[in-house]
């Protein structure tokens, strides 16, 4: 009697979970999008729609302020729309995910030796877990926890909104090139971006993807106003157009340029440039600390 030839693949668990996660990743609610029509309409905070998206309000919880968006804003917004229904568009997506589930679980795998070294380091340098559970915001303004090899003390951030008045750095991302903060093994980590490495993670679980924009917390998330809130709905990335053209010594403008051409440019082919480009940067070392 003829087996089934798909029996075959059932041998191996991987095949099945890179479906269903491929799946689940298409199954992702679109109604959430700010780019509703209905958030056209009014604008439920004076910091910008992303402020009122991130912190869960909605137009009905807090009094509305209308805005008029430009021709240009329009235009970007309507160009995004039309492109993510397209079959093209999404073909490209459904091999993105599908990558980035694969290349991600090898890449546990290859990388394991390395991960128990670092996670060694930090364990008997400094006080504290291994692991920091950084909240951020993702795809449709949804938070989620990212996971980083901690580089700072127990008590980092406590002591960040304090850090930043002190610095004078109320505008933009919060940033400093000599953070007290920051432990010796967290330098180097920081320096070479190991302390991302777990974010591997984020990736399987489909809160992240390995290219998209920078994942920021909530407060540094309310500072983008529209078209910039584009970001928003695509799923963010362990590298980015700001991880190779700067990082740190971009401004939140260039960031938000950056970004921005990148949401609305977006190609499977402009994911592997990225890619390509992540090494040599992450050894130069361009803008890490």
């Amino acid at each position: 009697m003829a087996r089934c030839p798909l029996a075959f693949f059932s041998r191996f668990p991987v095949v099945p979970f890179l479906i269903s996660q491929v799946t689940n990743y298409f199954n992702q609610p679109w109604e959430s999008s700010p780019l509703s029509t209905s958030s056209f309409a009014a604008i439920p905070s004076v910091t910008g729609p992303a402020s009122a998206a991130v912190k869960g309000h909605s137009s009905n919880t807090t009094q509305p302020r209308f805005h008029t968006f430009s021709d240009s804003v329009w235009r970007l917004q309507l160009m995004f729309l039309n492109r993510s229904v397209h079959w093209g568009y999404q073909t490209q997506q459904f091999l993105k995910r599908a990558f980035d589930v694969l290349a991600a679980s090898l890449g546990l795998l290859a990388i394991a030796p390395l991960l128990l070294l670092i996670a060694a380091l930090v364990k008997f340098t400094s006080p504290g877990p291994v692991l920091y559970k950084s909240q951020r915001i993702g795809k449709n303004f949804q938070p989620f926890g990212m996971y980083k090899f901690r580089t700072m003390c127990v008590d980092a951030d406590a002591q960040r909104a304090a850090l930043r008045q002190q610095t004078e750095q109320t505008n933009g991302l919060f940033k400093l090139a000599n953070d007290p903060r920051v432990t010796e093994v967290g330098k180097v980590l920081r320096a070479l971006s190991l302390d991302e490495l777990p974010q591997l993670l984020n990736v399987i679980r489909g809160e992240m993807s390995l290219v998209g924009p920078r994942p920021l917390p909530q407060d540094e998330s309310e500072l983008f106003q529209e078209p910039y809130t584009l970001r928003f709905q695509v799923f963010p990335g362990m590298t980015g157009a700001w991880q190779v053209g700067g990082r740190s010594n971009l401004s939140f403008e260039q960031l938000c340029q950056l970004e921005m051409n990148y949401v609305i440019n977006w190609t499977l082919l402009a994911d592997i440039k990225i890619l390509l480009k992540t090494l040599p940067a992450v050894l130069a070392s361009r803008g890490a600390y």
